[in-house]
């Protein structure tokens, strides 16, 4: 273990303890020291600043009894942070989250404050800069989009030592809640009875079971079981990479009659336990771009309007709330962390609105 605890007082002091090759003598070292800050976080942050060092200077100035020069050390600049972010945070984010950080990181960061010391990006900067965004047409949740990378690359560099403090950010834009409008029954079925027999299962998925995207490529046939009827969603697929679920845990979805049906034909051909429920026609596990313009595809052949295969997981939530289904019994199934994101996808129509309130009908005197 690199930080730990005294193994001879179990409540002694954190001890920070690894070993590194020094760079300039090619000798093994060994760093063995207290922590600074005695709590497990801060020994853990102190290790990190430390191993840091070691990978750009390849030695610790202090371990070999002479004195680092007192020179002034040049400010971090943006596009450093983002070089250190890419070392030591991004890979412990999903692969999704990193990549669409860097896509704004490219597209508006870099270019613009990409040589910029820390220090420059202050509150007034990131305010104007967001207003030069709004003026052309971004949404204030895109333009929240591109500011959220910009506050997890330097709070990264200050976390690690490379800067002073976090900057005092404006709050990020308020963004309207949205009413979603799922397909309805009849255009869900239409999908599902006309999409191609390679397809016809993904989509059922994500129509009867709430299955994300990710999720849904990621299913594998030790994950069903059509005795119980019972599936689990313990991984998903993204940008190639397995990964946890969204919600980060595992979470049991019983099989409805309708997706059963597709399941049980789809389980005759033959197939490994580990193998994908949902294969694409090379029977691979489907890639995003592929899944989606799979989709579309069977949206045409129905001639159903155009939605997003993301929409069939609202629908999923909609009929669970039609069936009676209380709000946390649909956060179990959909994998909500937050009830509260559970009541915002939830869909309820104005003929469910109007026999909710029948209850206060006027009573004879």
């Amino acid at each position: 273990m690199t930080v730990r605890r005294d193994h001879r007082r179990p409540e002694g002091p954190w001890i920070i303890d690894f070993s590194y090759k020094d760079a300039r003598t090619g000798e093994k070292k060994r760093y063995f020291r207290n922590a600074t800050l005695q709590t497990a976080d801060g020994a853990r942050k102190e290790e990190r600043r430390l191993l840091v060092t070691i990978a750009e200077k390849g030695y610790l100035p202090d371990q070999v009894g002479e004195a680092e020069p007192t020179l002034p050390k040049p400010e971090m600049t943006l596009g450093e942070a983002v070089d250190l972010y890419k070392a030591t945070l991004a890979p412990k984010l999903k692969p999704s989250t990193h990549i669409g950080y860097m896509k704004n990181v490219d597209a508006y960061l870099l270019p613009r404050f990409g040589s910029w010391p820390l220090s420059k990006i202050d509150k007034a900067v990131v305010t104007a800069f967001d207003l030069e965004l709004a003026r052309e047409n971004l949404s204030a949740s895109t333009r929240n989009n591109i500011v959220i990378p910009l506050r997890t690359i330097i709070g990264n560099a200050v976390e690690l030592g490379h800067h002073d403090k976090k900057p005092d950010f404006p709050r990020l834009n308020r963004v309207k809640s949205r009413v979603y409008e799922p397909p309805s029954p009849a255009m869900v079925d239409a999908v599902v009875a006309t999409a191609d027999p390679h397809v016809r299962p993904a989509i059922a998925l994500a129509a009867y079971a709430g299955l994300r995207a990710g999720e849904v490529r990621g299913l594998r046939w030790c994950d069903v079981n059509l005795g119980t009827d019972l599936l689990l969603v313990r991984q998903a697929i993204t940008c190639g990479q397995v990964v946890a679920p969204k919600s980060g845990h595992e979470r049991g979805i019983p099989i409805a009659p309708a997706l059963k049906e597709i399941l049980v034909e789809a389980s005759k051909k033959p197939h490994k336990p580990t193998a994908p429920v949902v294969p694409s026609s090379k029977g691979t596990p489907w890639t995003e771009g592929g899944l989606r313009h799979a989709f579309k595809r069977a949206l045409v052949k129905a001639h159903v309007p155009a939605t997003r295969l993301h929409a069939l997981r609202h629908f999923f939530i909609t009929e669970c709330f039609k069936g009676g289904a209380s709000a946390p019994t649909v956060q179990q199934l959909a994998g909500h962390l937050h009830l509260s994101v559970t009541q915002r996808y939830a869909h309820t129509n104005d003929n469910l609105k109007k026999d909710a309130v029948q209850v206060f009908t006027r009573r004879s005197a």
